[in-house]
């Protein structure tokens, strides 16, 4: 009987990610859009990332790169990056943050966002703390750039969208998914003292 009771207790304390992708190809690129949960509650920290390839002939190189969100989330400082074949390079130096969109300018840094001809892929990524959102209501985000070969680029509304619900427990959030061990022991600790009680 206890440990029936201990399994729901555990069972009923872990948080689950529920992550969300599109992708869709524009003349020659393609781009990805994941967040790494789209149903987060509020106080749960979430990614987006945004990948890019060039499926035709010539790179394509951005000039600057927005990261469209609802102004509900606030974006963790430092989390801004931009992986490629060289590995990461930190995007804050450079980085405008304003509350439904955070902005690299690329052409102030020593590397630049480029989509390689059939090459590696390119990504752009961040993290946010979600706030006080509209719950159960799907919340647009999505990306625009400027490019050499491209020019303007307007996805701002493409998506992948979230939908906010309910506020997270103690220790849980949209990148982890699980719970704190204090917390799992204290409510175990209160369930085996109340199966010790006679009333």
């Amino acid at each position: 009987m206890i440990g029936v009771g201990a399994l729901a207790l555990f069972g009923a304390a872990t948080a689950s990610a529920d992550p969300a992708t599109i992708t869709w190809n524009n003349d020659s690129s393609q781009y990805t859009r994941t967040i790494s949960n789209a149903t987060p509650a509020v106080g749960d920290t979430i990614t987006v990332t945004t990948t890019f390839n060039r499926v035709m002939i010539g790179d394509e190189n951005l000039n600057w790169f927005k990261d469209w969100h609802p102004s509900c989330l606030t974006y963790v400082t430092d989390s801004a990056k931009v992986t490629d074949a060289a590995g990461d390079h930190p995007v804050e130096p450079y980085l405008e943050i304003k509350p439904d969109f955070i902005a690299g300018d690329f052409t102030a840094t020593s590397y630049r966002v480029v989509m390689k001809d059939h090459g590696p892929a390119a990504r752009f990524s961040a993290k946010y703390t979600v706030g006080s959102c509209a719950t159960g209501t799907a919340l647009n985000t999505g990306m625009e750039y400027m490019s050499n070969t491209a020019g303007h680029v307007d996805f701002s509304t493409k998506g992948p969208s979230i939908t906010v619900g309910g506020t997270s427990g103690p220790g849980t959030g949209g990148d982890t998914g699980s719970s704190s061990p204090t917390s799992l022991l204290g409510g175990l600790t209160s369930l085996l003292g109340g199966l010790g009680s006679s009333k």
